[in-house]
């Protein structure tokens, strides 16, 4: 008997077959284009998303030797919907969260309900980003096509009602929305109204963890698989992040180190204050009654490596494909031994959190004509490890503890890089033996659905192993204090000559 995760990121999905201790049998990756233009949309197209999914969950399935499968679930990026018809069609592409469409509309909606008052019921402070500041741009500029929307689902729900589960949206991904209200667990008629939408196009919403119906034998036969397959209400990708890394209990976090940084501590109740809602946190419900997790992030993580790949290092790149070889390494081995002198202001798309501006820049500062192409490589770790540790200095000032930090996604690969990490956060860096901890939370939740396990904590507790730690380094640690005090500067200092 076997478990089905799938994974819904920004530009490629990822289905994962595990065995019921937590094996992997398959794996899969498929990859789609987010499209952009000059007016700063970026989009999804969900039938390429869907079509994409639908072959890795084929091929995985065949290379794990078509086994039987008992239950599927998903783990999908936020702040994203599809549109659908009165037959469940989809209604055009989707805006995704670093569109920037919706910051009038975002601000039109604080005007009306206020910006508090929409953090107490949402637990998110406003930003345009969420769903419900699309939905109004939609409205304003596409009448006709909200005109036709008899529903709305999220990445991992829209993919479970494909595959034939029902109109249902998980706590965590209706909770990106900026209309869901956290402590009834509903839709917030008063904002969604004040946004001047139909409250009958947001779907019913469970809990992560409940069973939404199984996949229709048609599908089944189309993909090659069993039919009866649990389909399993997963979460936001962080989440099942989480769960995956086996950070279930307050006062744990992990660190997703993939197109976007963000780390991810569980704590007991909501923080809700001006202080957060200043920094842009929200509080999320997580798995358990009064739990909630708050995101911290910056858009650019592995995306700021990938720039300066594709940048700097595009020959190089080639001459890697084609001699079967890894691009990242040797670059890594092109690093300084030492920590730079250079600083690298990670906002190349805006800043997050705690600094939320999405017209912010980015900016190298210090080059001189001696600077190597590797030392700007490091800079780049830097500047991203400094931006996470300010993240971690207000989240500890709102009584949000963060002690060992388990690292997943991509970056955690890079020993260099946990090393950086290590040195500037100040704590001990675990890298996890399965780095895509997401699907690996999705299988955790698909097996204690199935009945597999018994709870998803202990599942969480024997699944999720660690594999190298880090620790920081006293002289390297010294001298990163130092540099940070100066990199606390650079963004209003660079705000007053954009």
């Amino acid at each position: 008997m076997a478990l089905i995760g799938l994974d819904i990121g920004t530009t490629g999905a990822k289905a994962t077959i595990f065995d019921e201790q937590g094996r992997i049998l398959s794996y899969e990756y498929g990859e789609y284009d987010v499209t952009t233009n000059e007016h700063g949309h970026f989009e999804l197209d969900p039938r390429v998303v869907w079509r994409t999914v639908k072959g890795i969950i084929k091929k995985a399935n065949k290379k794990a030797g078509n086994i039987n499968i008992k239950a599927l679930c998903t783990s999908s990026f936020g702040e994203a919907y599809v549109m659908l018809d009165k037959a469940g069609a989809e209604l055009g592409n989707t805006p995704i969260y670093m569109d920037k469409r919706g910051e009038k509309e975002c601000e039109d909606l604080v005007g009306i309900v206020g910006a508090m008052e929409i953090m107490n019921i949402t637990g998110h402070p406003p930003h345009p980003m969420y769903s419900i500041s699309k939905l109004m741009w939609q409205h304003k500029n596409n009448p006709a096509i909200i005109e036709r929307t008899a529903k709305i689902l999220f990445y991992g729900d829209y993919i479970l009602h494909k595959l034939g589960g029902q109109y249902i949206a998980d706590y965590s991904l209706a909770a990106r929305t900026m209309c869901f209200d956290i402590g009834s667990k509903e839709w917030s008629k008063n904002i969604i109204e004040a946004a001047g939408l139909d409250p009958r196009i947001f779907p019913e919403t469970k809990a992560t963890g409940t069973v939404v119906g199984e996949i229709t034998p048609s599908l089944a036969d189309e993909l090659g698989i069993n039919k009866g397959i649990k389909l399993v209400l997963g979460g936001h990708d962080q989440i099942m992040a989480a769960v995956g890394a086996g950070v279930t209990e307050p006062g744990r976090a992990v660190n997703g180190i993939g197109t976007v940084d963000c780390i991810t501590p569980v704590f007991k109740g909501t923080r809700i204050n001006n202080s957060m809602l200043k920094s842009s946190y929200a509080s999320v419900p997580f798995l358990f009654e009064d739990i909630y997790v708050t995101y911290a992030f910056n858009m650019t993580g592995g995306s700021l490596l990938k720039w300066f790949r594709d940048t700097f290092a595009s020959k190089d790149k080639e001459i890697a494909e084609r001699d079967n070889l890894k691009i990242y390494h040797i670059l890594d081995n092109e690093m300084p031994k030492d920590p730079t002198d250079l600083f690298v202001l990670p906002h190349f798309v805006g800043s997050s959190t705690p600094n939320p501006d999405i017209h912010a820049k980015g900016a190298i500062i210090n080059l001189t004509l001696g600077t190597e192409r590797g030392t700007i490589y490091k800079a780049c770790m830097e500047g991203e490890t400094f931006e996470m540790k300010h993240n971690i200095e207000v989240l500890e000032a709102n009584d949000i503890s963060i002690g060992e930090l388990r690292t997943v996604g991509g970056g955690s690969r890079s020993p260099q890089w946990l090393q950086i990490r290590a040195d500037i956060l100040g704590k001990k860096i675990a890298a996890m033996e399965f780095e895509e901890a997401g699907t690996l939370g999705t299988a955790i939740l698909a097996g204690v659905a199935a009945g597999s396990y018994d709870s998803i904590s202990e599942a969480a507790s024997a699944l999720s192993k660690i594999k190298n730690y880090y620790y920081p380094d006293g002289k390297r640690r010294e001298y990163y204090n130092e540099r940070y005090e100066k990199y606390k500067l650079l963004y209003n200092l660079l705000k007053a000559v954009r």
